[in-house]
């Protein structure tokens, strides 16, 4: 649940905060200590913190700082935003469920 919920909130993020002046670095980790926070909420425990658990969120916040610097270079209207938007999301529910292999294979 958490990761449709994820990839539904990068996808508005984006989208609504078009045509806008961004702190990409501030806001890609704003947005991965919010959904570390609700993480936690949803799960109703703290996280095992340990290096598997680090790289995953590091590995989301350079995906999250990439997307985000590349949308005001890609986006020049509103429907290359919806749809970019919409493709964002859709990737970061995908990275979001492959995370744990990813980390064990960077690990190893």
């Amino acid at each position: 649940m958490i990761n449709i919920f994820g990839a539904l909130i990068l996808a508005l993020w984006l989208f609504l905060t078009m045509n806008r002046p961004r702190q990409i670095f501030f806001e890609a980790s704003i947005f991965i200590m919010v959904m570390m926070g609700v993480d936690c909420i949803m799960q109703h425990a703290w996280p095992d913190v340990n290096n598997a658990w680090l790289v995953g969120w590091i590995v989301q916040w350079i995906y999250v700082f990439i997307v985000m610097w590349l949308f005001d270079i890609v986006c020049l209207s509103n429907v290359s935003a919806a749809i970019y938007s919409i493709m964002v999301g859709v990737a970061y529910y995908y990275l979001q469920l492959n995370i744990p292999a990813l980390v064990e294979h960077l690990l190893k």
